[in-house]
Formats: structure tokens, sequence, C-alpha cells
């Protein structure tokens, strides 16, 4: 068994490497790259696609790197995932793009795009400063969570009637010197959702190929090229969804069981309590030997003891 679960977790972890990587490469494609900017960078929110995908600073359909450096005076860098500029008439900017595929558990998100802004900016300073020539900067992130850390009840919920959306948040002031943009991809796509988000969601969390390319044919991915990466990101989007399910339907099952020795336990007590006239207090005391603390407290508030 344990043999098993070894292989099942390389196997996945191999799904999300593989996952990271061509969400990472979508970014590149400036028809992708040209939605974001259109709901993330507030001066071009009213021009057509194909005039913002003409504002990117390149000479090909996508970004010709995938990653950049941006090194710090202390030694430190940073590597967002991608970096690029750009430039309507006189207005010009400077943009990055990341892909979280989960939240992060050793550190901060909201640090991390922080510190990528200020090295935006910062990066443009040579050894003298010329603040007129300092551009803005547009942080985009993309975040897609598959892991789920819900009840049951919510799992069925967010899976089977799939009640939660997307969303674009941006920070204010709507627009200055550092902005950023992230972009949560919903379960679902509802009618009123931007573009941005109907797109990342049919590109990044889809489950059906054939519905996904002909939702994705209508913002102009339409080559067969598009077609075969489409299927790929199905398969490995199917695949860390029923991970995500599977995670999470055991963590809710494992909460229930929990929930219920507490509730037992309450009963209990309260039952021996009234039975022999013995003071809750007292009955708690001796019950909760058989208690891990954590129900112990559990118990101990339902009680009113604590």
């Amino acid at each position: 068994m344990k043999e098993k679960n070894k292989k099942e977790r390389k196997s996945l972890r191999r799904q999300q490497r593989a996952y990271d990587r061509m969400a990472k490469q979508w970014l590149r494609d400036t028809r992708l790259l040209s939605y974001l900017i259109k709901d993330g960078v507030p001066p071009l929110a009213s021009d057509p696609i194909e005039a913002i995908r003409g504002y990117i600073e390149t000479d090909t359909d996508q970004i010709p790197y995938a990653s950049g450096e941006i090194a710090f005076s202390s030694g430190a860098y940073v590597e967002p995932d991608l970096l690029f500029g750009m430039k309507k008439k006189s207005w010009q900017a400077y943009g990055n793009a990341d892909f979280q595929k989960d939240m992060p558990k050793a550190y901060d998100l909201e640090s991390r795009k922080n510190l990528y802004v200020a090295a935006m900016v910062c990066n443009q300073v040579g050894k003298k400063v010329d603040y007129n020539a300092l551009r803005p900067v547009y942080s985009m992130w993309v975040v897609n969570d598959f892991r789920i850390k819900k009840s049951e009840l919510e799992i069925k919920k967010e899976w089977i009637e799939k009640t939660e959306g997307s969303q674009v948040t941006r920070n204010e002031p709507k627009e200055g010197m550092m902005n950023l943009a992230t972009f949560k991809i919903g379960n679902e796509i509802r009618e009123d959702d931007k573009d941005s988000l109907k797109v990342l969601h049919y590109l990044f969390k889809c489950e059906e190929e054939k519905k996904a390319n002909e939702k994705l044919r209508a913002y102009g991915f339409t080559m067969e090229e598009d077609q075969r990466r489409v299927r790929k990101m199905c398969n490995l989007s199917q695949g860390l969804i029923e991970k995500g399910r599977e995670e999470g339907r055991n963590e809710g099952r494992a909460q229930g069981r929990k929930e219920g020795a507490v509730q037992a336990s309450v009963k209990i007590i309260r039952g021996i309590s009234q039975d022999f006239g013995i003071p809750i207090q007292q009955v708690y005391e001796t019950q909760k030997e058989k208690l891990s603390p954590s129900e112990a407290r559990q118990v101990g508030k339902h009680l009113g003891l604590m």
C-alpha cells in the first residue's frame, strides 16, 4: 500500500509539473496575454483585443522568453514567469504575468506580489535616477487552486452544483506607479464574467475538450496546435481535479469523524451528569483523558466550560 501511494504521489507531481509548464507556455501567447491586459491594465481597458496585442512589445505571437530574472544589490533575485513591455503612442509600461497552480504554504502570496512590482520599478533605475523616465508597472497573477479544504457538503456544492465563480481583483488606486491584478479561475463560467476569466477557465480548468475548443474559437484560438494543447491541458486538469476531489472527500470524512467524536462525548458527559447528579466539570475531567487535546477543547467549549 505504501509503495502504491508513493507511486501515485510521484505521478501526481509529474502531472503538476507538466500542467505548470504548459500553463506558463500559454501565458507567453499574446492572444491570452491581451485578454489579461484588457482586464488588468485600466488605461487599455476600452481598446480592442487586436489593438492591445499590437501594444505588446514583441515581434512574434509569443513573448520570446518564458521567464526573467530581476536581481537586487543584496544578491537576492526574483524570477517572474513572464516579463514584457507595453507601448501605446507616448504611454509606456512594463508588466509581468505569473501563474499559481495552487496557493503557496511556505510564504504569503500578497507579499510576493508586492515585491515583484517593487522589483520592476527598481529595475528601471541606473546609476543616476531619472524619475521622469520611470514607467508604471502592472503585475498580473493567475491563480488556479486545485486543492480542496472544505467539508463534504461544501465539496458537493462546489463540484456538483459548481457555485464558486471567477473574479478579477485590482488594487486601489486603479492606476499608479505599481499596479496589481489577480485573476482567480472559478469552477464554472457565468454570463457576466469578464472575457479574460472565460478564456482562462477554458484553457486552464477545462474538463471537456470538445466544449473548451468550441468556446475558445470565439476568442481566436482556432489552430490545430491550439486544439492539441487544449486536449493535453484538459487531460492534466482532469487528473488534478479528481485528485482534489479525492483529497477533499478524505478531509471531509476525517473532519466528520472528529466532529462525531466531539458530539458523542458531549452527549455522554451530559447524560452521566444528569443520571448520577455529578457536576459536569467533574465528569468532563474524567472523560477528557479519552480524547485528543483538540477534541477535549472542543468538548469543553460545547459544555460551556471554556
